[in-house]
């Protein structure tokens, strides 16, 4: 049954695709390179878990927690990993969506409009969305450097609003800072997750089909 919205805001990661053996692979990766050890999925998940630490570059830094190491070697190993080494594509094309393309039309044709609020960089937003040929569905995408502030503070969510001309959309995330963002501006959300936050929750991002519709 359609709910009350004009518009479906979707963050990216966790949500729409899968990143397990992508961004979370990296963060494992990163942190392993610059510890010397191990790094368990546990902690990973337990710095992903916290207000402000949507960016992975940020969250990866944190699990190092060390003021020796410099910030930007951090990222440009993890890019390197993520994105691309010597021309060749790295962890990014392991990437899939939790959602299939008919599934995205499907809640497109009930709610109208739909679009992408993502910490990513814009143009590893992008590819995501042409590698999976989505651009007819998403009318909006809002990457990393289209906003004045990240997550969680409520500036893309309002501005990828505003694009749209949505006067009451829902944001579906799957960390606090998504939720911290849509409460920040006014915003009903659908938590992804374990934790008790959001308008609604649910456990896992194949429930969004038979939740929205």
């Amino acid at each position: 049954m359609k709910k009350p919205y004009d518009a479906l805001l979707f963050d990216m990661d966790g949500v729409l695709v899968d990143v397990t053996k992508s961004y979370r692979k990296a963060i494992q990766l990163t942190a392993q390179y610059f510890l010397k050890r191990e790094v368990l999925v546990p902690e990973i998940d337990t710095i992903k878990s916290q207000v402000g630490m949507n960016n992975d570059w940020d969250a990866t830094y944190a699990l190092i927690n060390n003021s020796t190491i410099l910030y930007k070697d951090v990222k440009n190993f993890f890019q390197k990993l993520y994105w691309e080494n010597n021309g060749k594509k790295g962890l990014i094309v392991d990437e899939t969506l939790f959602l299939c393309k008919e599934q995205l039309i499907r809640l497109k044709q009930v709610y109208g409009k739909m679009g992408i609020v993502t910490g990513r960089p814009r143009r590893e937003a992008q590819y995501v969305i042409d590698r999976f040929n989505l651009k007819d569905v998403f009318d909006v995408l809002v990457g990393k450097e289209d906003a004045k502030k990240e997550k969680p503070f409520p500036d893309p969510l309002i501005y990828a609003a505003k694009r749209i001309d949505a006067k009451n959309a829902v944001y579906i995330g799957d960390s606090p800072s998504d939720i911290a963002a849509a409460d920040a501006a006014g915003m009903p959300s659908i938590f992804i997750g374990k934790q008790e936050l959001g308008t609604f929750r649910l456990q896992t991002a194949l429930e969004i089909i038979d939740f929205l519709l």
